[in-house]
């Protein structure tokens, strides 16, 4: 949960926060999300933000990157957005593809409560960082790129994602594999690994089919990616290769390369590259 203090000192006046929602059970876990709703006099309803935690696909919740991103949170409700933070199975408690199953219930969610909590969701947006950058992508070309696998029922819809925010997500995980040399293909402990259950060397089929650039396709939603040059973790060519592939669909992309950031850098909250990603979500949403 976000503290008080947060609450009252990051974010606008009169935010109104939701907190620990469950929107799914599964194998006896309650899975949850927080609403962070800005002032609404006009009790119109609001296009909506979704936030997707990064953590190797491992670690990390729905609280604890608001606080690295407290700028950009606060500028997203500044703009007359619901801003909704979501939680997923971790690889220690489930390997792909449900957690991405978990975030599309967790859309699928917001979408039958849309009237419930003032949300417009056919004016979503969908950020992630790291992982959490890696499922926002896959989310948004998997669903328009042939991703049946990624929706528990067809028949409930999610309303409809307008665009992708993505900082410094994996796209591809066999080639992001590539970057550790000698690999214990029987014994394999890297995030990746973890997330697909199997060394992606030796499962090269899960492995693609986890890869967000094997789905991007001429109806994938328009990507704003950031990355950092001295990103050794993620190595700037995962976005890079995302990127290309959008452009060569006809899909509008941009690649920002911040200079001097590693993985997980403050440098992304700067006001330079909120400006950038407000300016996109802007025009998305009006």
């Amino acid at each position: 949960m976000l503290d008080q203090e947060f609450i009252e000192t990051k974010l606008p006046a009169g935010t109104e926060y939701i907190s620990d929602v469950v929107f799914k059970e599964v194998d006896g876990l309650e899975l949850k999300l927080d609403l962070l709703l800005p002032k609404n006099e006009t009790k119109e309803q609001l296009p909506t933000a979704i936030w997707i935690h990064g953590g190797a696909w491992m670690r990390g919740n729905k609280a604890r990157d608001l606080h690295r991103f407290d700028q950009l949170t606060s500028r997203i409700l500044q703009e007359g957005m619901a801003f909704v933070s979501i939680e997923y199975r971790l690889s220690s408690q489930a390997s792909f593809p449900e957690p991405v199953l978990d975030c599309t219930d967790a859309i699928a969610f917001l979408n039958r409560n849309r009237e419930k909590f003032g949300l417009d969701t056919d004016r979503t947006v969908i950020l992630g960082t790291s992982a959490g950058g890696h499922l926002a992508s896959l989310i948004g070309t998997g669903l328009t790129g042939g991703g049946k696998d990624f929706v528990t029922d067809a028949s409930r819809p999610m309303g409809t994602i307008l665009g992708v925010v993505d900082f410094y997500g994996p796209t591809d995980l066999i080639m992001l594999q590539s970057k550790r040399g000698e690999i214990d293909f029987e014994n394999d402990a890297s995030p990746e690994a973890r997330f697909l259950g199997h060394s992606p060397l030796k499962r090269p089929d899960l492995a693609r089919a986890a890869s967000p650039v094997n789905y991007v396709s001429k109806n994938s939603p328009p990507f704003l990616i950031f990355h950092g040059d001295l990103d050794s973790r993620v190595p700037m060519m995962q976005s890079i290769y995302l990127n290309s592939m959008l452009e060569v669909n006809g899909v509008e992309s941009r690649l920002v390369q911040v200079d001097g950031a590693r993985h997980g850098d403050e440098k992304f909250d700067e006001t330079v590259y909120n400006d950038m990603a407000i300016e996109f979500i802007r025009s998305l949403i009006h």
